[in-house]
């Protein structure tokens, strides 16, 4: 039985807000077949001790894990590459909001790992959807009221909504 992803992604973002990120714009969505999500930030920066980066979209999906990328302040030279996260496709949530933070204000520690995708989504994985359905606890997950400064949506707990979740 596929388990939903969108609780694990909701976990990342309630930890990333936590760290003064806001994340406006949540998707998660199955694309042929193979779940993924992607969470649009933008670091406050009077939050942060150092100089941080401009908006990033953090992105996960059920082959690759999670990859960031960055965009450069306007005037920057350089686009936007993604680094990508870890050795497992399903890191523990505190580190990955940890891993956002360090990447978002040192950029120049890009360590990133280039041997994925970790696994094939048309493979029966049982240990993977037993890793993903710790995150589900009661319930689906459904849009709530705006994010932190009224940009975007949060998400809460709750029952009803289907897999497929959207922000505006």
């Amino acid at each position: 039985r596929r388990v939903g992803h969108a609780p694990y992604i909701e976990e990342v973002r309630r930890l990333l807000e936590s760290r003064d990120l806001d994340v406006t714009v949540v998707s998660a969505t199955s694309r042929g077949g193979r779940r993924e999500a992607v969470l649009l930030l933008h670091p406050e920066r009077a939050a942060f001790a150092g100089p941080v980066t401009g908006d990033a979209s953090l992105a996960w999906d059920e082959e690759n894990g999670w990859s960031l990328t960055t965009r450069p302040d306007p005037g920057m030279p350089g686009g936007a590459i993604p680094v990508f996260k870890g050795l497992t496709v399903l890191p523990d949530p505190e580190d990955v909001a940890a891993w956002v933070v360090v990447l978002l204000t040192h950029p120049e520690l890009t360590p990133s790992r280039e041997d994925h995708p970790f696994r094939d989504h048309r493979a029966e994985d049982p240990e993977f959807e037993r890793q993903l359905s710790t995150y589900t606890a009661g319930g689906e997950w459904r849009p709530g009221p705006a994010g932190r400064g009224g940009r975007g949506p949060t998400w809460r707990r709750g029952g009803g909504g289907g897999e497929r979740l959207r922000g505006p």
